[in-house]
């Protein structure tokens, strides 16, 4: 016959470790100041709330955001997601490229794996046929400041349809492409690749913590060129107002007038 006292060892055993294993993470935040469970990180406003005119580009009335469905939701990882069009004025709408289509993911906390062109566009059939960079200069912030910017910029060779009517990818040798671009805002930072979001997420001393992809998606077959001249202008003319929605880094992670005081007079 089991003796009871024998019976409830196990348990009294792993609640000893538990509270012992707790105390000891409380002890570690409290003595080096590490934040280890993040505080969800609000936007300053609703990513609907980003203008419909964004400089000379403009989304028509007639346009709404796109709406996706619950599964694609779901692996997207993210609630918080604006999806929209915006007509480069100057040029006709029914030209290639003339139209662009914006697209940001947010991620409040919790660090997710970013969606990106190469991993949902291939799974669409599409193939990858150019993987560079684009570097921008003096791209202008919400704060009045400009700095450059490097964007992962995609070209994927125009699809055709088979006897099947299904999507074929051609080789690409006609010179135009389907092009797209992204970058990661990280933490207040910037970065152009996903391996480097995970490295920057995690700041251990910060209370906050959130990853948003930014993607420029070029609507019609164009070529390279022309795609990150267009991409470029309306980075140059959206980003002040894409980061007047995503949080304030530096505001959220002042320290108080009392304590800068205190290291001021030490």
């Amino acid at each position: 016959m089991i003796n009871l006292k024998q019976k409830y060892v196990p348990v009294v055993t792993a609640a000893v470790i538990f509270f012992v294993g707790y105390g000891a993470l409380l002890w570690a935040q409290s003595a080096f100041h590490l934040v280890l469970l993040k505080t969800r990180t609000p936007l300053q406003k609703p990513l609907n709330d980003l203008p419909r005119t964004l400089g000379v580009f403009h989304m028509r009335s007639a346009w709404a955001n796109e709406k996706l469905s619950p599964e694609v939701v779901q692996v997207l990882g993210t609630h918080h997601y604006l999806i929209r069009r915006y007509w480069y004025r100057p040029m006709s709408r029914s030209t290639p490229g003339a139209v662009v289509r914006l697209n940001i993911n947010y991620y409040p906390t919790n660090f997710a794996s970013p969606h990106v062109p190469n991993v949902c566009w291939e799974g669409a059939g599409l193939v990858l046929q150019k993987d560079s960079y684009l570097k921008l200069h003096n791209v202008p912030h919400a704060d009045g400041k400009k700095s450059n910017l490097t964007l992962r910029f995609l070209s994927f060779a125009l699809p055709q349809t088979d006897i099947t009517g299904l999507p074929v990818a051609t080789s690409g040798n006609s010179g135009l492409y389907l092009n797209t671009a992204y970058v990661f805002q990280v933490d207040g930072k910037y970065v152009p690749n996903p391996a480097q979001v995970s490295e920057l997420f995690w700041q251990k001393h910060s209370k906050y913590g959130y990853d948003a992809k930014i993607e420029v998606d070029v609507l019609g077959a164009t070529s390279p060129k022309f795609a990150r001249k267009q991409i470029a202008r309306f980075f140059r003319a959206a980003l002040p107002a894409i980061e007047e929605c995503l949080p304030n880094w530096k505001k959220l992670n002042a320290r108080p007038a009392s304590v800068r005081k205190k290291r001021v007079h030490k």
